[in-house]
């Protein structure tokens, strides 16, 4: 399996993954230290009695969280080879429009965006990110993980997953996301600076797809995962800063519970 920026190595990509250790403690941010999410009256969090083995229980809403059979982030190790069919990908440029809030940076993405896939048409409606990732591969988790959210005709949900691995390379998109960062809890809207998420995909279109949720609350099922197998490489730098920002917002792996993943190789 290719799992390369374009192509990196499993010996590589378990170096970059470990290299990222150091970020744990990273608490500084371009301008100032990292504030401590708030959480809200009822909220959830990555750790302690609010984290991830808890969430089920938080709220009534949540209780797929806990009980659900088809949940995400899963180890994509055993697939099964089909001829899936390629990804017809149309995005253009977008405002900037970030949100942030406690474990979360979003971009909200203008309308006229979408993907194709075995004829169904999704708009592509915005994308937030994850460091460490949240899949792992064969045991292994990217440095960092994007999250393309889109919506079919009737609200059908499917997520596209980006891995990213640290290294040397500046990627423009996410440095312009980066110079436009909100404060704590809040937004910035700069219509002057535009952003095509096209520009953070591989070149290597091959994917993974399965059927999962939401990883985070309310952990809603019946999403369509489609995860690419090869991750982009970008700079140290920029997953330190995004690091600082959402801090460890990576669900833990869910069991697969009998779950087909799909490999579009033949």
């Amino acid at each position: 399996m290719g799992m390369g920026g374009n192509r990196v190595s499993r010996k590589s990509w378990l170096v970059t993954f470990v290299l990222l250790a150091p970020l744990q403690g990273v608490a500084q941010e371009k301008g100032g230290a990292l504030a401590a999410p708030r959480l809200t009256p009822g909220g959830w969090s990555y750790t302690g009695e609010k984290g991830p083995a808890h969430w089920g229980s938080i709220r009534e809403e949540f209780t797929l969280c806990g009980v659900g059979r088809r949940q995400s982030p899963i180890d994509i190790n055993r697939v099964t080879p089909a001829h899936e069919p390629l990804l017809n990908i149309h995005y253009h440029t977008t405002t900037t429009a970030l949100l942030r809030e406690p474990y979360r940076l979003m971009l909200e993405y203008d309308p006229g965006s979408y993907l194709k896939i075995r004829g169904q048409r999704y708009r592509l409606v915005s994308f937030d990110f994850h460091t460490p990732g949240e899949h792992s591969f064969q045991g292994s988790r990217p440095d960092m993980e994007i999250h393309l959210h889109h919506l079919g005709p009737q609200g059908e949900p499917l997520i596209l997953s980006i891995p990213l691995v640290g290294g040397h390379r500046h990627n423009v998109t996410l440095g312009r996301i980066l110079e436009n960062l909100p404060p704590v809890d809040g937004r910035v809207y700069n219509r002057r600076a535009g952003i095509n998420v096209l520009f953070l995909l591989p070149r290597d279109r091959s994917y993974y797809t399965y059927e999962g949720s939401e990883t985070r609350p309310p952990c809603q099922e019946n999403i369509q995962w489609v995860v690419f197998k090869n991750p982009v490489r970008v700079s140290w730098e920029d997953i330190q800063r995004i690091h600082a920002v959402v801090g460890d917002n990576n669900r833990p792996i869910q069991p697969r519970n009998g779950r087909v993943v799909w490999a579009d190789e033949p």
